[in-house]
């Protein structure tokens, strides 16, 4: 993976969610950035949620990153198999619940920097990861977003691992996908190493 990856911009306007949970209320959301590989600029949809803010100290309202959405219970086979083996590697015991917001990428690694905000990553990635789950927050309470009513877990996991290719991309969906979401793991797994 190369330390070139850089998201660069979100598009406010592809801001899309939808109810995932009442009991803890949370939502779901697909939200695209332009993210740059090796100089190429890409169109890549990211998967987000709205935390209630019940555990781990997680802020209410805020809006955090995930992989997907487990549909399964037991080892991950939701996604690419790339995909899966990070989370199987990022996620205690490697298994999940169905319907667990897989977001265990994102809380993976040394979090001693009480400055930090956990749950947008431990590399360069964090501050944009952190001002997207921001700026979804804004847009959200200020209810300029696209309500997609049939968004659930199946689909949003469907869209995210896409063989789309975008208009403008010289690669597909789930390649951009894969890249930055590899990215983000290895540069943890750096972190880790290097202590």
């Amino acid at each position: 993976m190369n330390n070139s990856i850089c998201i660069k911009e979100i598009n406010i306007k592809s801001f899309c969610a939808n109810i995932y949970s009442v009991k803890h209320f949370r939502m779901i959301g697909l939200v695209d950035v332009n993210i740059e590989y090796d100089h190429d600029i890409e169109q890549v949809t990211l998967a987000y949620y709205s935390s209630s803010g019940t555990n781990n100290g997680k802020i209410k309202g805020l809006w955090y990153p995930i992989i997907g959405i487990k549909t399964t219970t037991g080892e991950f086979t939701e996604f690419t198999e790339y995909l899966n083996f990070v989370l199987t590697n990022t996620t205690e015991g490697g298994l999940a619940e169905k319907g667990w917001l897989a977001k265990s990428l994102f809380f993976y690694g040394d979090f001693s920097d009480n400055s930090k905000i956990m749950g947008f990553s431990n590399g360069s990635h964090y501050e944009k990861l952190l001002e997207i789950g921001r700026t979804l927050k804004d847009l959200y309470d200020k209810d300029e977003f696209c309500k997609m009513n049939y968004l659930d877990p199946g689909l949003l996991n469907q869209i995210v691992i896409s063989n789309n290719l975008y208009r403008g991309n010289k690669h597909k969906q789930r390649e951009n996908y894969e890249r930055f979401m590899g990215d983000v793991f290895i540069q943890t797994q750096n972190s880790l190493n290097a202590k």
